[in-house]
């Protein structure tokens, strides 16, 4: 929780009963026999219906709304339908109690003192984007919360608020976010699935799962294109932190005089153009993971400053005298020898030491064997439907380039090529002329090329092998790398074609 926001102030339940007992009866248009009240005075509330399905009673509300007999009013409505309410009296004690309510949706008045709906609208969009927020407006904002939906809200109610459209809107509004929620976890689920059933990439998934709630820093290793991003996604949406912010920043492409507010934050006037406070990347991250990508291309002068970040759970924006607290599972990449740029003075040993509790290296492309073939047909599929395709193939010759190609940028150069290709493909059937001249440059021996068409994929592929292997004399080492796969993969073709050097 950022420092300056202030600790909700919570009513004392007898003052609370107190108070309510004067109001008499609520003025909720849906009490009826059967339906108990809501115990007053708690900051989360739940209904008592016992008539109230069981997915409503799981769902939880946060009201943030400056005029105390609206944000009652509201309560009562919604703990009667069942659901767990959260309140909040204005907007900055409702982005304090945000990560404590864990709300499915947010109801917040446009017009408040202190943070209006605007600014728990734009912490929202930075922090809780798969949060729902509803926009409670008087007649004369109805405009400023239209030009709010254009920024992310879901939609907005006029006051006085009726109570079938609060409901209505309630509904909607959750069903959007079971909706994400569903998107959200189909897309953890490819990230935990990584494609590819090699030996390396079963070794990857099997330690991102050992490692995804563990608290200790996490380094991935691998050339540029390999999967870093993905992996790091794929730790944090297999922990217990999945629900809160993945936070990423890229130390190399962010200046110097910049990157330190990126990561810590700063305060308003601490240098030439910090017109106002502004929260860093640990902070946004808090309770969630910071992914610090290119680690390798952090300045020196900064390495301290991040180390006693790591070690203190705690930063210190630039111009601040305090310390803010922070909880986040840090998880850092590069494509760099992290180590001889330890022993060349370029990079802490003891902030190295720090990041590297757990090393995941991603494995190349090259090295991934068949994992090629199932990338392949995945990116094929996810192109054509994108691009409202049909289903597309690789022609045999088509194939056998791809093969040889050592793909140098991985399966981020495969993701593009494809794309590129689907994009420009008239046909169902992609063949060599509509791939970039550097893989096409991979030339199909003539001889080769006019039995590629009759062949099917296994002949395909003993051809090749047998190719390779003649041109290497039969060096496998040579082989497998002409290849791109490995030397034990190889061995295993060699014997499962029953393979052999000509007389």
């Amino acid at each position: 929780m950022p420092a300056d926001y202030p600790k909700p102030q919570r009513q004392h339940p007898v003052a609370e009963q107190t108070r309510r007992r004067r109001e008499g009866r609520h003025p909720s248009a849906f009490a009826a026999a059967g339906h108990s009240r809501a115990r007053p005075g708690d900051r989360h509330c739940r209904g008592q219906n016992q008539n109230s399905d069981a997915k409503i009673m799981e769902q939880r509300i946060l009201i943030i709304e400056d005029e105390e007999r609206m944000r009652r009013l509201l309560e009562l409505v919604l703990v009667e339908q069942g659901y767990l309410v959260s309140t909040a009296a204005d907007g900055l004690e409702g982005m304090a109690l945000w990560q404590e309510a864990r709300p499915d949706l947010v109801l917040t008045d446009l017009k408040m003192p202190k943070a209006d709906g605007l600014e728990v609208l734009d912490f929202r969009n930075r922090r809780y984007q798969q949060v729902p927020l509803v926009l409670l407006t008087a007649y004369g904002t109805i405009q400023s919360a239209v030009a709010a939906m254009k920024q992310g809200a879901f939609d907005y109610l006029a006051k006085p608020v009726d109570h079938e459209q609060l409901l209505t809107v309630v509904a909607k509004a959750l069903a959007s976010h079971d909706k994400q929620q569903v998107i959200s976890n189909d897309r953890r689920v490819r990230s935990e699935e990584m494609i590819g059933s090699s030996p390396a990439m079963n070794k990857v998934r099997h330690n991102i799962v050992l490692i995804a709630n563990s608290r200790i820093s996490v380094l991935l290793t691998g050339e540029s294109g390999t999967g870093k991003e993905l992996a790091a996604r794929a730790i944090h949406a297999n922990s217990d932190r999945r629900e809160g912010p993945f936070t990423r920043v890229n130390c190399a492409a962010i200046p110097r005089d910049l990157l330190e507010s990126e990561l810590f934050g700063h305060r308003r006037g601490s240098f030439t153009g910090a017109i106002s406070d502004r929260e860093g990347a640990f902070v946004l991250a808090d309770g969630g993971t910071l992914f610090l990508d290119e680690i390798g291309d952090l300045p020196l002068d900064l390495q301290p400053k991040l180390l006693h970040a790591v070690e203190e759970k705690s930063v210190t924006p630039v111009g601040a005298a305090k310390t803010t607290k922070v909880d986040v599972k840090i998880i850092a990449a590069t494509n760099h020898d992290l180590d001889r740029m330890v022993q060349r003075g370029l990079f802490r040993n003891d902030l190295y030491h720090r990041l590297n509790s757990f090393h995941l290296p991603l494995p190349p492309l090259r090295l991934r064997g068949d994992d090629l073939l199932e990338l392949i047909e995945s990116f094929l599929e996810l192109f054509c439907r994108e691009q409202g395709k049909g289903r597309m193939r690789l022609s045999p010759e088509a194939l056998l380039l791809f093969r040889r190609y050592s793909w140098p940028g991985n399966v981020r150069e495969l993701r593009n090529v494809l794309e590129r290709t689907v994009l420009i493909c008239g046909r169902s059937t992609i063949t060599p002329e509509m791939l970039p001249e550097k893989i096409k440059s991979f030339s199909i021996p003539q001889q080769e090329e006019a039995v590629a068409s009759t062949m099917d994929l296994p002949s395909q592929e003993k051809q090749l092998i047998l190719s390779a292997l003649d041109q290497c004399a039969w060096n496998k080492s040579e082989s497998a790398k002409k290849l791109g796969i490995t030397r034990n993969t190889l061995r295993y073709r060699i014997k499962k074609y029953d393979l052999g050097r000509s007389k």
